[in-house]
């Protein structure tokens, strides 16, 4: 993710998913609510770069919705109307990922700059900020303003039944979703946390979990210039995937027979048939990894391969 030099001055900037109307003049109240929208856009758009934003349009009940088309279908990417709400991705699938933007006032969204969708002084001393993105995800942005701004910042998920986060090697997590037929697919990502003050430099900021909380610490200082930018960027149902089997699952697929020939009927369409890859070539795969003490793994449209360790949420076991 390209991460441009400097933002205008006064602001720090921490990326996640997240009216003001309280003025005697209405209208002058939605002209400084814009202004605000506007530069909070800009500051935001020379860190994070506009080439992999998605078009958006307005949908009821959202700020903006982008729609699209991935190479495993369409996914839908809603920012909420206002900052209470929740950040939803919706798969191809029909199932969907929430996040709820931090610490959050009741704020209308405005759709600014070159389509981030802007929450201006939606939490304390802070901007938070939403753009979708071209690869079917989302950034969500939050903007510490100056030093009074809460460098910890919490984003309540919203995960479908069978789902669960894992932890990756990249400061990351990875998204598994139980398919309930034998093996766990890998849904979607939640990228490694980043953050950039006004001059470019980056700041230190790191995740962890705390039930269905992803916590984002952003470590500013006395030297921090402000703003800085830092961005949870995630994806939901647009990843080609990959299939995972445990061991005593790979060695009834080593083993053969109509058991192996039932699990693998019940692979997903696409990691098979598109790659052309046949039964005899994943019993094959199977019993290479089982000789190996590992687990069979299917990429879609990839060959069979082998795991360990860590991968596919510890789940070679």
């Amino acid at each position: 993710m390209n991460h441009r030099q400097r933002t205008a001055t006064g602001l720090v900037a921490a990326v996640t998913a997240t009216s003001l109307v309280l003025a005697i003049a209405p209208s002058a109240s939605a002209d400084v609510r814009d202004q605000r929208s506007q530069k909070a856009a800009a500051g935001i758009e020379r860190i994070t770069g506009t080439q992999d934003l998605a078009p958006s349009s307005a949908a009821p009940g959202a700020a903006a919705q982008s729609v699209t088309q991935t190479e495993s279908g369409t996914v839908t990417v809603r920012a909420p109307e206002d900052a209470t709400g929740n950040v939803k991705a919706t798969a191809p699938d029909g199932t969907a990922f929430g996040l709820g933007l931090p610490q959050a006032k009741s704020v209308e969204g405005v759709k600014a700059g070159s389509g981030t969708i802007v929450y201006p002084d939606a939490a304390d001393s802070t901007d938070l900020a939403v753009q979708p993105t071209k690869d079917g995800g989302a950034r969500t942005l939050v903007t510490l303003k100056d030093k009074d701004a809460p460098t910890e910042q919490r984003f309540d998920l919203q995960i479908p039944a069978g789902a669960h986060l894992a932890a990756n090697d990249s400061g990351g997590y990875d998204i598994f979703q139980d398919t309930g037929k034998g093996f766990t697919t890998l849904k979607g990502t939640i990228s490694a946390p980043w953050a950039k003050d006004a001059n470019g430099k980056g700041v230190a900021t790191s995740y962890k979990l705390e039930g269905s909380t992803l916590v984002q610490s952003i470590d500013t200082n006395s030297t921090t210039t402000f703003p800085v930018v830092a961005d949870p960027h995630y994806t939901w149902g647009i990843v080609s995937g990959t299939v995972y089997f445990n061991k005593s699952e790979t060695r009834k697929i080593a083993l053969g027979g109509g058991l192996a020939a039932t699990i693998i009927a019940s692979i997903p369409a696409g990691f098979t048939t598109a790659a052309g890859i046949t039964v005899a070539a994943i019993t094959t795969m199977a019993n290479i990894a089982q000789s190996h003490k590992k687990c069979l793994k299917i990429k879609s449209y990839g060959k069979p391969g082998e795991y360990s360790g860590k991968q596919g949420d510890g789940y070679c076991r």
